[in-house]
């Protein structure tokens, strides 16, 4: 310290300046290992969870079609009844005359579907004996509750990578008990990530075996062994993964997503950051010895100007430009809070993509709940209609179903013109009248000027279901249903009312607070109300207002 005393000004400014430059450097490099290192690396993960939820909701979507279609065929009356009756080997090329056109439409992804009669069974081209997959089905357990059975990815003896779904199908005769199989090719799964570019490895398993991965040389080899050890699949104990791995819970179809990051790709964000600041780090410092005698005579004006820029970030001013003119410590300092302030724009713009990516998912899961409970209702309209023989009926029911189907399938809009969801009300109408005849009356006035006005989609279907289902009453008077429109300046009202037994201000009550809905028709209430709100970004709203025995009148109120 006595021999830094001794120095002149400008020695010891350039020495006590040079000292200083390097301290800063140091803690910037430090900084930059411990906390945005890990930043960096956390942002990647982020992304790469983004992307492994997107792979598993698209294998959930891909495999419940699949799980879908033979939950249908298992329902078919025409292959029940020739289960009933007639020989396996009947019942096996009626399943294959049955199926033609979707084996057509799938082909490269299904490999076959397979009939199996227990006690008649064909053992051949099987991984292994199918009596162990029938015992799954048996009571307790969860694919006897579930009525599927999703295996693991197996070599079948073509040497393809397939994994099968199994269902029971159920009859009346105990002596003849039938099971659905359906192989999948395991690329169906491999095509959701594919061309992925990270450079991670991602893994899809089922029930802790593995299904599907990138790594396609270690997927080979291991899936040639379980073959051999006459395994449904390759467990993940057989798989060594980094502990800094990426875990996404299967869906529906019980698909697990693991994401195993590649170092190189959580670092290289870091790593440019890094070569970025370096060049500049060093320009600094040369600069800082060459004008150190001019930064002292404005070091106090530029210090006041840093301390101005600092409090604008502690108060928020995100938006203000922080740079400062000059490339030495200030100019440094400045630049790193301007990098900073941009960092926090860009995380709240990405923290708002993912709340949208949320809302997007929820809008799709409540869409489905009211999608599966029609198809359910609207089937046993079609099956009430194939009983009475006419053909002609028959089939404009299942052109008005599917008219539904088409609509309520598309999952890239939550709100549509309110003529299109008027189009697709008509085909429920029309089915439920073919079913109550008489005993049911729609009468529908909207206003011309209000049908290209945006509604929720799927809102009306709920609400005049609900009244069909719940407000008919017991002697079988007629129930009349009015659906109208009304505007106030800024909204516009979507009423339907009809006068039948209504409810009472309890089930209001635990509708609006969402307790103790025990049935269907509180379910999809709730459904509607949720679904006006998250879509008008709380604006909307839906007001429900009945006299027990007399009516029952639903509002929803959304902006124009």
């Amino acid at each position: 310290m006595r021999l830094l005393n001794n120095l002149n000004f400008r020695t010891k400014l350039i020495v006590t300046f040079t000292l200083t430059i390097l301290f800063i450097i140091t803690s910037i490099m430090l900084m930059l290992h411990f906390v945005l290192r890990a930043s960096y690396h956390e942002q990647e993960h982020q992304a790469l969870r983004s992307y492994g939820q997107q792979i598993s909701v698209n294998i959930d979507t891909r495999v419940n079609y699949f799980i879908t279609y033979l939950s249908l065929l298992s329902m078919d009356r025409v292959l029940l009844e020739a289960m009933e009756n007639e020989e396996y080997q009947h019942v096996e090329a009626r399943l294959g005359t049955m199926t033609t056109e979707f084996m057509s439409l799938h082909s490269g992804r299904v490999r076959d579907i397979r009939l199996y009669l227990n006690g008649n069974l064909d053992s051949s081209d099987v991984m292994v004996n199918t009596k162990l997959i029938f015992d799954e089905f048996a009571p307790g357990k969860t694919a006897f509750r579930e009525n599927y059975f999703l295996t693991g990815t197996y070599l079948n003896s073509r040497n393809e990578k397939i994994f099968s779904l199994f269902t029971k199908v159920y009859q009346l005769n105990p002596e003849r008990e039938y099971f659905l199989e359906m192989r999948v090719y395991e690329t169906e799964l491999l095509g959701f990530f594919n061309e992925d570019t990270s450079g991670s490895n991602i893994y899809i398993l089922t029930d802790d075996y593995l299904t599907s991965m990138s790594d396609r040389n270690l997927f080979g080899p291991l899936l040639y062994r379980s073959r051999e050890n006459d395994s449904l699949s390759v467990s993940q104990n057989d798989v060594e993964m980094l502990a800094d791995t990426i875990t996404i819970p299967g869906g529906s179809s019980g698909f697990d997503v693991i994401v195993e990051p590649s170092p190189e790709y959580l670092d290289r964000g870091y790593r440019i950051m890094l070569f970025r600041l370096i060049p500049v780090i060093i320009f600094v410092l040369l600069s800082s010895l060459l004008f150190t005698f001019l930064i002292s005579i404005n070091f106090k004006n530029r210090l006041k100007t840093l301390q101005g820029k600092i409090a604008a970030v502690s108060n928020w001013e995100l938006n203000t430009n922080l740079e400062i003119d000059g490339r030495d410590e200030f100019g440094l300092l400045a630049e790193e809070l301007d990098d900073t302030r941009e960092r926090i724009l860009d995380l709240i713009v990405q923290n708002n993509d993912i709340n949208e990516l949320k809302r997007v998912a929820e809008m799709s899961a409540l869409r489905a709940q009211i999608n599966s409970h029609f198809l359910f209702n609207s089937l046993s309209s079609i099956k009430w209609l194939s009983r009475q023989d006419n053909k002609e009926v028959l089939s404009d029911a299942v052109e008005k179903l599917a008219l539904f189907l088409r609509y309520s399938l598309v999952l890239d809009e939550n709100q549509v013109p309110l003529h299109k969801e008027l189009s697709q009300l008509e085909a429920y109408v029309y089915l439920q009248k073919l079913r109550y005849g008489d005993e049911l009356h729609v009468h529908i006035d909207i206003d011309e000027e209000l049908l290209s006005c945006k509604t929720v989609k799927l809102v009306l279907q709920p609400l005049v279901e609900n009244s069909i289902i719940h407000g008919r009453r017991e002697d079988g008077k007629l129930l009349n249903i009015t659906i109208y429109t009304y505007s106030d300046g800024e909204y516009y009202n979507l009423i339907v009312e009809d006068d039948g037994i209504g409810m009472s201000q309890e089930m209001i009550d635990n509708i609006y607070s969402g307790i103790e809905i025990t049935s269907q028709s509180g379910c999809g209430l709730k459904n509607v109300i949720e679904r006006v709100k998250m879509c008008s970004d709380g604006l909307g709203d839906v007001i429900i207002e009945s006299q027990y025995g007399v009516c029952t009148k639903t509002t929803i109120r959304q902006p124009l």
